[in-house]
């Protein structure tokens, strides 16, 4: 629960903090929220979750949706039809913002956490939520080594002339391809820093899965 501490000031003790609001955090959070009572504060620098994103938006199961409760979703995701699947993934982030929120997590936007010790910081910035706070859990989710090849993530609006396992025409009838080296497509809309195997990017599916890892290691044994 997220209660009032005088002993040191008046400020904010919450359960488990986010300094960083990116998709793999935001998954982590969800089942925070699903699995527990606890706590949740999402700090994010920038003014808008999910805009901008360097996220991959393809994925090779829709179960994931159930396994968050994240129904229903909005248009806006843009969900191809078929295989290969894809979803306009900053619009995933901002949908999931959305759904923490509404079910009790504490978010602010333009806030940056300076540490002051193990359990406690400052938030800074033009935030809706500041100042001094104190924590449980701090939670800065790394991409393990072997996920951490680059990859660029091209959003086109003409199919590929090129075979590529890893594009999908998306339900607005753009196109994410994903590559692991930088080439030039034509009629390129966005460019995506991203990372990955040496096979394939980190997709929704491998996000999922480095989230729910880190909470069975790191906060299920709490």
């Amino acid at each position: 629960s997220c209660s009032f501490n005088y002993s040191n000031g008046e400020f904010m003790i919450y359960d488990h903090v986010f300094p960083k609001s990116d998709l793999v955090s935001l998954f982590c959070a969800r089942i925070i929220q699903l699995e527990t009572t606890d706590s949740i504060l999402l700090l994010h620098p920038d003014a808008e979750i999910g805009m901008p994103t360097n996220s991959c938006g393809l994925f090779s199961s829709h179960n994931f949706i159930d396994k968050l409760s994240l129904n229903p979703l909005p248009p806006s995701l843009y969900i191809s039809k078929s295989k290969p699947y894809s979803m306009r993934s900053e619009w995933l982030e901002k949908h999931l913002a959305i759904v923490l929120a509404l079910d009790g997590a504490y978010i602010s936007t333009r806030a940056k956490l300076n540490l002051i010790s193990k359990d406690s910081g400052e938030i800074l910035g033009s935030a809706p939520i500041s100042g001094k706070i104190s924590f449980n859990q701090i939670h800065n989710i790394q991409i393990p080594s072997n996920l951490s090849s680059k990859w660029y993530g091209i959003i086109h609006t003409n199919p590929l002339d090129i075979t590529n396992n890893n594009s999908s025409c998306r339900g607005d009838n753009t196109y994410e391809s994903w590559f692991n080296n930088l080439i030039n497509i034509p009629n390129t809309i966005e460019l995506r820093n991203g990372l990955g195997s040496e096979n394939e990017p980190n997709n929704i599916d491998k996000i999922l899965e480095i989230a729910q890892l880190y909470f069975n290691e790191n906060i299920r044994t709490n």
